[in-house]
């Protein structure tokens, strides 16, 4: 079984990063203060969260139609790699990490179709926990103890189930600001939502990146703003893949791996507010 040191923060850092987010705006300033080049290919990244020095990153093989959980160490290599899903169901989403576990939701590669969530321990296989009758493109437990919240392909609807699959709400989503494709839970009934969007410009087709925080309980979005940040290699936005935040002394730090293959890892900060 591998072991890892899993970081917790205390409530103040928790507190310090959901504050940040809903006071940010389109006028925030994010600064480059890291990279982590990966030396293999992860292919299309979907889902990322962090524990003690470790990277895990759910991503799909689109031509192989295989899905994996990769487990990533500080210097980009490649140290752990286990599947999840199946042939018809091999995207995974985005996920996020309870303190003991992942979750992780499974589903055929189109919206409006299956998904099955999965629960994975470290060091070891994703055990099935339920089936959803619809694409689940990212999943969040909302504590150790909590309930589920997720969304359908493109956050089009809202879901929040029990660990045991019981349907406990749904919601449909009213705005149509970005698609939100990964997840973190923040605490105090929150979720750190994070997409991408196209839009049509005069010089043609445009790509909007963005945040945002989920009420769980409500099921309601409380705020999006933009993340005017692209990849310097692609062009591609910045939460256009996985993102996952953390609180460093008096600075949020916003990690981001936008490209597909042999990606980088990008760190942007801003000031914790007050």
């Amino acid at each position: 079984m591998l072991q890892h040191d899993v970081r917790r923060h205390d409530t103040r850092d928790v507190a310090a990063v959901r504050s940040t987010l809903a006071a940010a705006s389109r006028t925030t300033e994010w600064l480059q203060v890291d990279e982590l080049p990966l030396r293999f290919d992860a292919h299309h990244p979907q889902g990322m969260a962090r524990v003690g020095s470790m990277w895990w990153i759910s991503t799909v093989d689109i031509e192989g139609r295989r899905g994996y959980v990769l487990g990533v160490d500080c210097d980009g290599r490649l140290v752990h790699r286990v599947s999840v899903g199946d042939a018809d169901k091999h995207h995974p989403g985005g996920m996020d990490f309870d303190g003991e576990a992942f979750w992780i939701a499974s589903a055929e590669y189109r919206p409006n179709s299956t998904a099955t969530i999965y629960r994975m321990e470290l060091g070891h296989q994703p055990e099935r926990a339920f089936d959803v009758d619809d694409h689940v493109g990212a999943v969040v437990r909302c504590g150790r103890d909590g309930d589920l919240v997720g969304w359908s392909w493109g956050s089009r609807r809202f879901y929040r189930w029990s660990v045991d699959g019981t349907l406990l709400g749904a919601r449909d989503n009213p705005s149509f600001f970005v698609d939100h494709q990964d997840c973190q839970w923040l605490g105090d009934g929150r979720v750190l939502c994070s997409g991408v969007a196209e839009v049509a410009l005069t010089s043609g087709p445009g790509w909007l990146g963005g945040i945002g925080l989920l009420d769980a309980a409500a099921l309601t979005m409380e705020r999006e703003i933009p993340f005017p940040i692209y990849s310097p290699d692609t062009g591609r936005v910045a939460t256009h893949n996985p993102v996952w935040v953390e609180a460093v002394g008096d600075q949020l730090l916003m990690h981001v791996l936008p490209d597909d293959a042999h990606g980088v890892l990008r760190s942007y900060t801003t000031a914790l507010a007050g």
